[in-house]
C-alpha cells in the first residue's frame, strides 16, 4: 500500500511540477515578447514570483519523495548502531514536527488573507497563492512517513544512499568508457 501511495504521489507531484514549470516558462516568454513589443503586462512580475515559489515548494516535496533532500547520513552512519538509529529517528521526528508547525501556521495565515488579493490581478485571492504552504507541508510530512521504513532499514544496515549513488555513477561511467574503448 505504501509503495502504491508513494508511486501515485510521486507521479502527481511530478505532473504538478511540470505544469508549473511550463506555465512559468510560458508567462516569461509571453511577458518578454510583450515587453519587446512595448506592451508589458502589469501582472507579470507578481505571477512569475508566485509560480516560482510554488515550483520551489513542490520541487522540495518531489525531492523528499525521492529521498534526495539534504541530509548528513555520513556523519550519522559513523556512529554506533543504537545512537545511529536514535539520531535518525529523532531527526525524522523533528522534520515531521517542523513541517507540522509550518503547515499549521500556514493554514492559520490563510484566515488573515481571506479578503486580500494580488495587487495586479484583483480576482486572485492571496489565500489561493499562500495555500501552497500548508499543502506542501502536509505532502512533506507524508513523504517523510512513507520513506521512514526504508530510511530506518538503511540506517540499521549502515547503508549510505549517497555513497551508493556515487559508486553506481562511477561504475556506469567506467562501463561506458570501456565500451567506447572497444569500438
Amino acid at each position: 500500500m505504501a509503495k502504491l501511495l508513494h508511486k501515485v504521489l510521486l507521479g502527481a507531484v511530478e505532473v504538478i511540477c511540470i505544469v508549473i514549470l511550463v506555465t512559468l516558462a510560458s508567462v516569461v516568454i509571453y511577458a518578454s515578447s510583450m515587453r519587446w513589443l512595448g506592451a508589458s503586462p502589469s501582472w507579470y512580475d507578481e505571477i512569475a514570483s508566485v509560480l516560482l515559489a510554488w515550483l520551489t515548494y513542490f520541487a522540495a516535496v518531489y525531492a523528499a519523495l525521492l529521498r534526495e533532500h539534504m541530509r548528513f547520513s555520513g556523519i550519522v552512519l559513523n556512529m554506533p548502531k543504537i545512537p545511529r538509529i536514535t539520531v535518525f529517528l529523532l531527526g525524522e521526528f523533528l522534520l515531521i514536527a517542523f513541517f507540522a508547525i509550518v503547515g499549521w501556521y500556514g493554514w492559520k495565515l490563510l484566515d488573515f488573507l481571506t479578503f486580500d488579493t494580488l495587487l495586479s490581478l484583483r480576482r486572485v485571492p492571496m489565500s489561493v497563492v499562500q495555500a501552497v504552504i500548508p499543502v506542501a507541508s502536509v505532502l512533506l510530512i507524508i513523504a517523510t512517513i512513507i520513506n521512514l521504513p526504508r530510511g530506518l532499514r538503511d540506517m540499521i544496515g549502515g547503508v549510505d544512499m549517497e555513497h551508493e549513488a556515487i559508486e553506481a555513477a562511477i561504475a556506469e561511467a567506467e562501463a561506458e568508457n570501456a565500451q567506447e574503448e572497444r569500438k
